[in-house]
């Protein structure tokens, strides 16, 4: 018997919300809120290089913990999507649901790595 295999094509559009980025500006100076803003994103880089490790590796507790960690750097930036994909991911890590776990795993290394693609690229991806 043949089973239907389902194709997903992914339509997030990763964004900075421009109120965070704003916010951030106006309470800190532009220099000081960009500096933020790359470091931040220069620690989520090398946080999903530890997801992919600790995925791979079947290692889901320091996954949890990984993915945990860049749920506030996220916010704090201005990447609520990025912030909720990962709460999505600890829940299916939580669940332990493979399936889910990986599908939603991936849609949060897109999202984050389309977001860091689009800021070093300098595009502009406020609402």
């Amino acid at each position: 018997m043949m089973q239907k295999i389902s194709v997903l094509h992914p339509r997030d559009t990763a964004y900075f919300d421009e109120d965070t980025l704003t916010g951030l500006s106006r309470d800190l100076g532009p220099s000081v809120a960009e500096n933020i803003l790359c470091r931040a994103l220069e620690d989520i880089a090398l946080r999903f290089v530890q997801i992919r490790t600790d995925y791979t590796s079947g290692n889901h507790q320091a996954l949890r913990k990984s993915v945990h960690a860049v749920i506030p750097i996220a916010a704090q930036i201005g990447l609520p999507g990025l912030s909720q994909i990962g709460r999505d991911v600890l829940i299916c890590v939580d669940q332990a649901d493979p399936v889910a776990l990986a599908a939603t795993l991936c849609r949060f290394l897109r999202w984050g790595e389309t977001a860091m693609s689009c800021a070093d690229m300098g595009l502009d991806l406020s609402l």
